[in-house]
Parts: C-alpha cells; sequence; structure tokens
C-alpha cells in the first residue's frame, strides 16, 4: 500500500512539475512518511534509532559538500557585490523570523524559555539557508548569463556558509559544560564551538594528506563514506552539530585545489548531492510525527514569513550593496533546500524531547516544500527582468531534477 501511495504520488508530481517550474522532493519525503512508524511502521522507533548513524552520515555529506565548494579568495576577491548582499540578506531574514518566532513560542505547553530560545534561533538561521543548485540548475537549463546570474550564485554560497556556522553555534550553545580531568575549569560553550571547528579542520587535514595522490573514484568515496562516518559519529557523541564540523572538514580537504585528486574528489561529491537530499527526505520524513491542526497552521505561517523576510530582506541588501544590484534580488532568494532538511533532522535526532521539537522539524519541513513549489519560477521571472535570460526563442522548460 505504501509503495501504491509512494508510485502514484510520484508521477502527480512528475506531471505537475512538466507543467509547471517548480523543484521538489515531495514524494519521497511522503515515502518516508508512509514507511516510518507515523503511518505502516515497517521502519519503527527501534530501527530509526539504529539508523541514526546513517542519518548522520547523509547530513554531514550536505556539510562536506558546502565546505569543498567554498573559495574564499573568489569570494574575497568579488567585486559584484554578492558579500554584502549574502550578509546583509542572511542576517536580516534571520532578525525577522527570529523576532516573530519568539514571540509566537511565547506559549506554557512549549516548555521553559530555554526551549523557546532553542527553537526560535533553529527557525531564524533554517530561514537563513538557500538553495544554490536551484540557482544553479536555472541557470544552465535556461543558459542564463550575466551579473545578477553571479551574484546569486556568490552570495547563495555565502549563505549557506553562514547558516551552517550559525546552526553549529546553537548547538555549542546549548551543549552543557563539560569536566575535564587535566583542566581545572570545564570546556565552555564558546570552546565547544572552537572544538567544532577544530576537530573538522583536522580530519580534513588528515584526509588529505593520507590521500592526496588518490584518484581512483571508488577508493575516493569510500575513504569520504568513512571519514565522514567517523567526524558525524563523534560529532553525535559530543553533541555538536555534524553540518559545521563536516563543512570545516571539507573546507580543509579541498583548500586551495587544483591538483587532479581533488578536482575527482570534487566530482565525486557533486555526483553523490541528488542521491544524499534523497536520503535526507527520506529520513526526514520517517522521523516526523503526526501533529495537531494549530502547528500545521503555524508551519504554514512560518512558509509565508520565510519567504516575506526572504524578500524584504533582499531588498534591504541591495540598498547596501548599491545601484548595481537590483532592488528585488530576494526573488532569487527563496528555495532552501538540502541544508535546511539536514538542520531540521540534526536538531529532530538530539532534541527529540524537546516540547518545540515537533513544532521546529514541521515548519521546516513545510517551509523547504512549500518554497520550492514557487522559488525556481520566480527565480527565472527575475533572469529574465534582468536580462540574463533571453525569453525569446526558448522552448517551455522541462522538469528540474529532483533535489539537485
Amino acid at each position: 500500500m505504501a509503495a501504491l501511495a509512494f508510485l502514484l504520488f510520484h508521477f502527480v508530481v512528475k506531471w505537475a512539475q512538466g507543467r509547471f517550474l517548480f523543484t521538489t522532493g515531495s514524494e519521497y519525503m511522503l515515502l518516508g512518511v508512509l514507511v516510518g512508524p507515523a503511518v505502516v511502521d515497517l521502519i519503527d522507533e527501534q530501527s530509526l534509532r539504529q539508523l541514526s548513524p546513517l542519518m548522520s552520515l547523509a547530513i554531514g555529506w550536505v556539510g562536506l559538500l558546502y565546505g569543498a565548494s567554498l573559495n574564499p579568495q573568489k569570494l574575497l576577491g568579488d567585486t559584484s557585490g554578492s558579500m554584502m548582499v549574502s550578509i546583509v540578506a542572511s542576517v536580516g531574514t534571520f532578525g525577522l523570523v527570529f523576532g516573530v518566532a519568539w514571540v509566537a513560542l511565547a506559549h506554557p505547553w512549549l516548555g521553559a524559555g530555554e526551549d523557546r530560545l532553542m527553537g526560535a534561533l533553529v527557525l531564524g538561521v533554517a530561514a537563513m539557508a538557500t538553495a544554490p543548485v536551484i540557482i544553479q540548475l536555472v541557470k544552465v537549463r535556461f543558459r542564463a548569463e550575466g551579473e545578477l546570474t553571479s551574484t546569486l550564485v556568490q552570495s547563495s554560497r555565502l549563505a549557506e556558509f553562514l547558516a551552517i556556522a550559525a546552526f553549529g553555534a546553537i548547538f555549542a550553545a546549548f551543549r552543557q559544560e563539560a569536566e575535564i580531568p587535566w583542566r581545572d575549569t570545564p570546556i565552555t560553550r564558546p570552546e565547544w564551538y572552537v572544538i567544532s571547528v577544530g576537530l573538522g579542520l583536522l580530519l580534513g587535514g588528515l584526509f588529505r594528506f593520507f590521500l592526496k595522490d588518490e584518484q581512483d573514484a571508488d577508493k575516493q568515496f569510500l575513504s569520504l563514506v568513512g571519514i565522514i562516518v567517523f567526524s558525524s559519529g563523534a560529532a553525535h557523541y559530543l553533541e555538536l552539530s555534524p553540518l559545521l564540523i563536516n563543512m570545516a572538514l571539507g573546507f580543509s580537504m579541498l583548500f586551495n585545489a587544483r591538483d587532479a585528486s581533488s578536482q575527482a574528489l570534487l566530482e565525486v561529491l557533486e555526483r553523490t548531492r541528488g542521491p544524499m537530499y534523497i536520503v535526507l527526505l527520506i529520513f526526514a520524513g520517517a522521523m516526523w510525527r503526526p501533529v495537531a491542526l494549530p502547528i500545521f497552521v503555524f508551519a504554514l505561517a512560518y512558509a509565508l514569513l520565510r519567504g516575506g523576510s526572504r524578500l524584504a530582506a533582499g531588498w534591504f541588501s541591495a540598498l547596501t550593496a548599491g545601484p548595481s544590484v537590483r532592488r528585488d534580488i530576494g526573488r532569487g532568494m527563496l528555495g532552501q533546500g538540502e541544508v535546511a532538511v539536514a538542520m531540521a533532522l540534526n536538531f529532530q535526532l538530539v532534541y527529540s524531547d524537546s516540547p518545540v521539537s515537533a513544532l521546529v522539524v514541521t515548519a521546516v519541513l513545510a517551509s523547504v516544500l512549500l518554497n520550492e513549489l514557487w522559488s525556481a519560477r520566480l527565480l527565472k521571472g527575475l533572469l529574465i527582468d534582468a536580462g540574463d535570460i533571453r525569453a525569446e526563442g526558448y522552448p517551455e522548460p522541462e522538469v528540474l531534477a529532483e533535489g539537485g
């Protein structure tokens, strides 16, 4: 029954994607819901707990992808204003969403003030996440070229870096101080953040040292799986974010990468992006639990708030970047994608007992799915208006690839 429902929904989505330009992996999330404890219980709670290392692997893989693709020299040398756009838009989006969420979560049934603060922070940081893969897909599909396209590509990648860094800070901030035998004082919360980054940089450096001359794709893939399993397992044990640790790992592993083995590693990572996103969606659906109607209403409001905040923050970021950036650049920043899904799953794994867990996870997943229904079409319209896409002479767009 679950397989039949998935296939039916999959074909419906395929038809809709062929008719309307949008990207979504909702059928895979539905599959996770169907096979999980929420419906047929094909994968029960105990099995899900046993599969948590695989979930951490998928989460860590997302962090590694963005760390490996981060090019600080290119970002620092950029003159298009993309850095200013990304920073201002990200901070503005976070501020607006966090402020509204902080007020909306002021209910006794949501628990103590710490749970309320953590929930509002996660919702704000998840709203910062963008989907560079959507921009890249529209760019390739419609042969978009121009200053605005370049600005969007660069700013979206930096936005993902800022979102992952901020998400890791939340885990470090709510991590309890820990006593260690060789120090008189416990490990403080800021030190947990330094440990997260330092562990990733160290593991990335070791990986690079031992596999610097390896060019066999299969061996590289197995080595990547091994190092990510180790780093994500360490993050889970230390109650830190595998997203942040693996982003630092990927950055350290491929910093200044120019040789053939580094390029082969990047190609391996890019080929695995789609499958890992599908794995993330399936697990996110399996981990989701049915919630009351008010939480669904909150989730819808959050998705709309996130979209409106992106548009407003994009407008303000364009003002700060100068006249060369369009004021409606926020139309190209609405997709959330894999990083937000990874954040929701990571939060669910570590803080499943929190009274705000179900609300936060439902809101983030709903926002990812809803914003991706219109983000690609709005992005295409923005690039046409900017002259980066020549509308005449192009055939009707085919469906965009699912999840990257």
